[in-house]
């Protein structure tokens, strides 16, 4: 939009001004709210990073006990036990709110994690130990997907308010500036006719005395 488009009258001006007021007020919230965010991401990403390492080792250490279990306890032997588990497990998701911006928060139902169908004295120590292990890194696996989640879902918002500021800085705050400059710049002019004109006609009053 012009700035030319804009009525230039004192009412306009005083609106102009009032309204360029406010959005730098905004502009601010949202530079407030941007850094938020950023500290928010920050603070993710390092636990997110953390908790990926966890998981990453408890299951390194699982998969290596399985293996070690079925040199002891033979293939055959291990695939009947894993068959015997039942593959059931209860999770839920709910939501919380982080500065305006939906959040999952993933619940694991423990109980519903599989108990061991096998005792560590009949079998390889092995197996109880792999067994231990994944059931810890489970827990932390679940945590690591809420934790991308929230990334995801963080970065998403830091975009939208950046491109926010964005347009505040390219598009709004530029039309306000040139339009209330226009408007004043259109007032002084008239201002300094009117002037002129009433000095004008002031002398063309003395001659005629």
């Amino acid at each position: 939009m012009s700035s030319k488009k804009v009525l230039p009258t004192k009412l306009n001006l005083i609106t102009l001004r009032r309204q360029s007021k406010l959005i730098k007020t905004i502009r601010r919230i949202l530079e407030n709210k941007r850094e938020v965010l950023l500290l928010y991401l920050r603070t993710y990403a390092a636990e997110y990073e953390s908790v990926y390492g966890e998981v990453v080792k408890a299951l390194k250490v699982s998969y290596d006990g399985i293996l070690n279990a079925s040199v002891d306890e033979g293939l055959d032997s291990i695939q009947q036990i894993t068959s015997s588990t039942p593959r059931t497990l209860e999770v839920g998701l709910v939501t919380k709110s982080i500065f305006g911006v939906k959040i999952p928060i993933v619940k694991l139902n423990e109980s519903s994690i599989p108990q061991r169908t096998f005792s560590g004295i009949e079998t390889s120590p092995y197996l109880v130990e792999s067994y231990d292990q994944m059931k810890d890194g489970l827990k932390m696996l679940i945590r690591l997907v809420e934790l991308e989640s929230t990334i995801r879902s963080l970065s998403m918002e830091l975009r939208r308010t950046q491109r926010l500021i964005n347009a505040v800085d390219n598009s709004i705050m530029p039309f306000y500036d040139s339009s209330i400059k226009y408007v004043k710049t259109v007032l002084e002019d008239r201002m300094r006719e009117e002037f002129i004109r009433l000095k004008v006609m002031r002398r063309m009053l003395q001659r005629r005395r």
